[in-house]
């Protein structure tokens, strides 16, 4: 191979490169939004559901949400905000410990973090329960939807 003809295949590959990372970052530059407004939902959750406003945190969960809880079981939106509410007068806080918003498409993202759950029991005794969860967001019908949730309790 001539040298003329590798320093060709070179600049070649240099242009590749700085295409794809100028690709990459219009991509990550794309989603950001889209991250910032998921994450901005999750935080809105625990202060709904901390001020019992069902009615809004309701209308963030897609009628055809599934949840996979920490024991194995299934459920749906109805079983979640009714675990919500039967553990609603024990609830003193819920602080998110950890969480990351990750937009796999244009109109979904994939949210992961730990949340740390403050319960004060019948006894007066305060624990703290751990959970660790993965949300499904998708944008459809002009907004952003939770269609799924898989809950697993964990350690701080």
């Amino acid at each position: 191979m001539s040298l003329l003809w590798k320093r060709t295949l070179l600049a070649v590959l240099a242009g590749l490169l700085v295409l794809g990372a100028a690709l990459a970052q219009t991509k990550a530059a794309g989603y950001a939004a889209t991250e910032q407004t998921v994450t901005k939902l999750e935080q809105e959750w625990f202060t709904l559901q901390l001020a019992h406003d069902w009615g809004k945190l309701t209308s963030m969960v897609s009628d055809d949400f599934i949840l996979t809880e920490s024991d194995g079981k299934l459920g749906n939106r109805d079983s979640m905000l009714a675990g919500y509410k039967e553990e609603a007068g024990m609830t003193l806080s819920i602080k998110m410990n950890f969480l990351v918003s990750h937009a796999v498409a244009a109109n979904v993202v994939i949210a992961t973090g730990l949340d740390d759950i403050t319960l004060k029991q019948k006894d007066g005794r305060i624990t703290h329960r751990y959970e660790r969860f993965t949300d499904t967001w998708i944008h459809r019908d002009a907004r952003w939807q939770c269609v799924a949730e898989q809950l697993t309790l964990s350690h701080p």
